[in-house]
């Protein structure tokens, strides 16, 4: 399924849910709308993850097709991807000079010969002297359709995966080893925050450190289809495949389409009286998350919603984001408040 197929479908879905119209048929709008010039490939960044991940980008007719992860989309940009795919077409052949090759099978992908490549991005940080933090290279990551979906990994989650599967590997890339049976569990923080004039704040902090750090963080936000955000410079981006389910008890999971649950409490979230309000009234609220850490955790316990710490994770590349749709289960007979 091409990028453009993908896009004219979700605007066909978003049409179906507004006009009351069949699926069927909005879709035949929207096609016929596009071929006139109605539309534009600005659909294109309402793709989510999976979406993306089943984007094809195809030189010829016929040809393979090339499978391009959401978050590569995210970092490179259209031009750069484009440009790597090129660069794929071309070494993919066979007896070229510098060939392809599969991250996790380490054999040759032969683009005559594959009905699929998949493209993922891996994060290599090297330490930078003089600056906080490690400076970040890109690397393309190609696998084989029946090697793995594409996505971004941090170099130390390739690595690992790559030594699960047998294959050879600096074992100065692996993470540490995980913590032993009976450490004890952090559970997550969350805050509610309401600004003025707009939806209303979630922030969503892990109680434990990610295993891969901050870069796997990264790596795993970019993979999930949510984009970064840096609240100093841009405001959240309305993401329709993302939602935040809640009924009388409170806030119950957060879903992505297409995936189902990208994140459910032990218990329903419990917010603010105020904070509901605004939700019912903007339909919607902004999510943010950051690695464990981010904000202090004597911060986040005494619940003053003061979440200046995130305008820094924000510049650091480590905050996430986006404005989800609120739904409002209600009883039958209830009217939404």
């Amino acid at each position: 399924m091409g990028a453009k197929n993908q896009a004219l479908k979700n605007a066909a879905r978003r049409r179906a849910a507004e006009t009351g119209q069949s699926y069927e048929a909005a879709l035949k709008d929207v096609r016929r709308e596009y071929e006139s010039g109605g539309l534009d490939d600005d659909h294109q960044e309402l793709m989510g993850f999976d979406e993306a991940a089943a984007a094809d980008r195809r030189p010829r007719p016929g040809a393979t097709g090339y499978f391009v992860a959401w978050g590569v989309q995210e970092l490179l940009g259209a031009d750069q991807v484009r440009k790597v795919v090129e660069h794929g077409e071309k070494c993919g052949q066979p007896g070229a000079a510098d060939p392809i090759v599969c991250y996790l099978c380490d054999q040759l992908v032969d683009v005559t010969r594959e009905r699929e490549v998949h493209l993922g991005l891996a994060l290599i940080e090297t330490p930078d002297p003089g600056r906080p933090r490690p400076a970040e290279r890109l690397v393309p990551v190609w696998t084989h359709e029946g090697c793995g979906r594409a996505r971004v990994w941090a170099w130390s989650q390739l690595s690992l995966e790559r030594r699960r599967r047998g294959l050879p590997v600096d074992t100065a890339s692996l993470p540490p080893k995980e913590r032993r049976r009976g450490a004890r569990t952090v559970e997550d923080y969350y805050v509610f925050t309401v600004s003025e004039n707009s939806p209303p704040l979630f922030y969503l902090q892990p109680g434990n450190a990610h295993r891969h750090g901050p870069a796997g963080f990264r790596a795993d936000r970019l993979s999930d289809g949510l984009p970064p955000l840096d609240l100093a410079r841009e405001e959240a981006r309305g993401l329709p495949e993302w939602s935040i389910a809640a009924d009388r008890t409170g806030l119950l999971y957060i879903a992505r389409q297409g995936t189902g649950r990208w994140y459910q409490p032990p218990a329903p979230w419990t917010p603010p009286a105020d904070w509901l309000a605004a939700a019912h009234y903007h339909r919607s609220a902004i999510v943010l998350t950051a690695p464990a850490g981010t904000v202090p955790t004597a911060q986040l316990e005494a619940g003053t919603g003061d979440l200046s710490a995130l305008l820094a994770a924000g510049r650091d590349e480590v905050l996430f984001g986006a404005r989800m749709t609120v739904t409002f289960d209600t009883a039958p007979g209830e009217v939404a408040r």
